[in-house]
């Protein structure tokens, strides 16, 4: 995502928090006056960008258009003191692809197919006037898709090397929509997960390396502790005591697991443009190894012996407690895993890019047919 759309999103989602946070919502029987709802003849849905990307929040300003051509907004938040004439909660507003949030926004849909051939369309009806209705449709922009993903295999249990990197596949294509000439579309699947899609359009997209796969072993796991050492005996009461026995040495912890192997990447490209696998950056690096189990802790040293009153009645000093054992030593970290093979790059007629059952926003612009960058 770049640094300027990222922030805009920030800004979005903050200014859309402390709106929340700071208004009031309208009593339950806040309603319109007859009188001004009789001269609206048309709404305005105003968004605050002219495109939409999957998976964001969309803000939008309401506009009622009167008779005489004036315009009155409706207003997002609510002053008790000094209602609004119009408010969003005015308005029943709907899409297939967004949900309405109660300050007037949207968060639309995260599946990018969902809107690849219909683009994002907002409705908004005036509650007290069905009649007065509109629709605006946003393309949808792709620029805030991520396009770098990394896929682990399972850690290791206790001492166990963790689990192989899963093998991924990735399809590509560049399609046409309605709303691009050149659509760049890659179909990602990893293990048996169904696959899903990164769009973006052709033209922005980078020569080489934009789309960063990367498979990766599993971490290992951990090394088991060092057993505790065992205490030590106490001394033997008596004139003279008996000092108390050390404690004995705590074990030394086990090896980390073995980081697990990268898995396998296969990149499927069109037969008549090959060289759209460049876009494509494959990792497979194996997982890291395990941390060394910690040692035991040494055996406390026994007590010393009680001393014990002479024949000249003289009390014995007691004896010293044992030294303590000592601490086992961890145990060594798991080695790195092994990196996977390097990748497979095949060929495949179009139509055959993406397999045979492909879903039917995908397989609708597979019959707009494919097109050169």
């Amino acid at each position: 995502m770049g640094d300027a759309l990222a922030r805009r999103l920030c800004t979005t989602l903050c200014s859309a928090t402390l709106l929340l946070s700071c208004s009031h919502a309208p009593p339950a029987d806040f309603a319109p006056d007859p009188g001004l709802v009789s001269q609206i003849r048309d709404i305005r849905i105003m968004p605050a960008y002219a495109r939409a990307c999957p998976g964001s929040v969309l803000q939008a300003n309401y506009e009622a258009v009167l008779i005489d051509g004036s315009r009155v907004p409706f207003s997002r938040s609510y002053d008790k003191k000094h209602p609004p004439r119009l408010h969003v909660v005015f308005l029943d507003r709907g899409s297939p692809e967004a949900v309405t949030q109660q300050d007037g926004d949207w968060v639309t849909s995260q599946d990018p197919l969902a809107t690849v051939s219909t683009g994002f369309r907002l409705t908004a009806t005036l509650r007290a006037k069905p009649s007065v209705t509109n629709t605006v449709v946003l393309p949808p922009d792709y620029q805030c898709m991520q396009h770098a993903f990394v896929f682990s295999g399972e850690p290791g249990g206790p001492g166990q090397a963790g689990g192989n990197g899963p093998d991924a596949a990735v399809r590509l294509a560049i399609l046409r929509s309605p709303f691009y000439d050149k659509l760049f579309v890659a179909g990602i699947e990893v293990g048996l997960a169904s696959p899903f899609y990164v769009l973006q359009d052709a033209t922005t997209v980078p020569p080489a390396d934009w789309l960063v796969i990367e498979t990766r072993g599993g971490r290992g796991g951990s090394g088991v502790a060092g057993s505790v050492g065992t205490d030590g005996a106490a001394g033997a009461a008596g004139c003279p005591a008996q000092p108390g026995a050390p404690g004995g040495s705590g074990g030394n912890g086990g090896p980390g697991g073995s980081g697990g192997r990268g898995g396998r990447i296969t990149v499927v490209a069109p037969v008549d443009n090959p060289f759209l696998a460049g876009i494509v950056s494959a990792r497979s690096s194996g997982g890291p190894g395990g941390a060394g189990g910690p040692g035991g802790a040494g055996g406390k040293g026994g007590k010393g012996g009680q001393g014990a009153t002479d024949t000249s009645n003289r009390r014995c000093p007691d004896a010293a407690t044992g030294p303590a054992g000592q601490a086992g030593q961890a145990g060594p970290a798991g080695s790195q895993g092994a990196p996977g093979p390097h990748s497979i790059i095949v060929s495949a007629p179009g139509r055959e890019i993406f397999g045979i059952q492909v879903p039917p926003e995908l397989g609708a612009l597979l019959e707009r047919g494919q097109r050169r960058p």
